[in-house]
């Protein structure tokens, strides 16, 4: 992550530049959240028997790797307890979708 938050710095220095977003998966996982380089944090998720199917498809594995996987994560719930926005992607894209509207309004008042 050094490399990124030097790249954050940079981008922040220059002053032109109004939003910068970081997709990282396991960023809270790895101990950044609301601080000096991070504002917000937006949490996208999904019920966990759409995420272990969706894991399954992606990466060719059984429902118990998958599980151990997830047990190996910051819970969902804790997750989303340290979000400022929630966006739960279970019905598919153009839900998902909307929710990412009304967070990207509410950042940028488009």
């Amino acid at each position: 992550m050094a490399e990124v938050e030097q790249r954050i710095v940079r981008l922040q220095r220059r002053g032109d530049i109004p939003l910068i977003c970081l997709v990282a998966p396991l960023l809270l996982e790895a101990g950044y959240g609301r601080g000096d380089l991070i504002d917000r944090v937006l949490v996208i998720t999904a019920e966990k028997n759409e995420r272990i199917r969706r894991v399954m498809e992606r990466d060719g594995i059984t429902a118990e790797e998958v599980e151990q996987r997830i047990g190996a994560q910051m819970s969902a719930a804790e997750q989303q307890r340290l979000a400022d926005w929630v966006v739960d992607t279970t019905a598919g894209k153009r839900q998902a979708n909307i929710q990412l509207e009304r967070v990207w309004q509410e950042l940028t008042g488009e």
